[in-house]
């Protein structure tokens, strides 16, 4: 093996900051037809994404092989200006992303892509958790361009990405009204050309997109 090779199912949107970061330092990553049983059997715990290195190691957790990635090439910034106080600072909004936006988002789109059944209570309670998390980053963004200093870091790229989703098929025109911060910054972030080479151009919904039995 001489190269990167990440195992991930086609549109996952946790493979995206892995591949968007890669963009940004440089480095090329081979993506094979998702084939389950070969990412099990990489992974400890027998989920994709999981990263196969030149060295012929496993990286598992998308948070993780996206750090490792962003580390690989420090003098690119995506890990902060070299400070341990601006790379803690981006790992910070990594955490913050995962904790407090993949999971209500998650619970809002995956039922309108088949992903999971609708229930009701979990539908609204997802879009309060989503809202609650969108202010704090609307509020954080409005003397901000990005995240954490003047350049994109892995946080942006973190955050935007588990947002494409949400934005592209549930987060309608009225829900994103208080959030204009956010959609300003995503807006930023999805237009740079490592964002497109990757997810494309994104069109934020107009209509919020049902699941079957809401």
């Amino acid at each position: 093996m001489t190269g990167y090779t990440l195992h991930a199912p086609a549109g996952s949107f946790r493979a995206f900051k892995i591949l968007i970061a890669a963009e940004y330092n440089g480095i090329d990553i081979d993506i094979p037809e998702f084939d389950a049983a070969t990412a099990t059997s990489l992974s400890p715990t027998g989920k994709a994404p999981v990263l196969q290195t030149p060295a012929g190691g496993t990286i598992f957790e998308s948070h993780s092989i996206a750090r490792y990635i962003a580390r690989i090439r420090r003098d690119r910034g995506l890990t902060g200006n070299g400070s341990i106080v601006e790379e803690a600072a981006v790992d910070s909004w990594c955490d913050f992303c995962a904790n407090n936006i993949e999971l209500p988002a998650c619970v809002w789109w995956y039922p309108v892509a088949g992903f999971m059944p609708f229930q009701q209570a979990a539908y609204e309670k997802a879009k309060a958790d989503l809202t609650k998390a969108l202010t704090t980053l609307n509020e954080h963004l409005e003397s901000k361009k990005y995240l954490v200093n003047d350049n994109v870091t892995l946080a942006d790229i973190t955050v935007a990405s588990a947002l494409v989703y949400p934005l592209k098929l549930v987060c309608d025109e009225e829900f994103r009204k208080p959030f204009g911060n956010v959609i300003r910054w995503f807006n930023d972030c999805t237009s740079q050309a490592e964002f497109k080479a990757v997810i494309g151009t994104v069109a934020l919904c107009k209509s919020e997109l049902v699941a079957s039995g809401q």
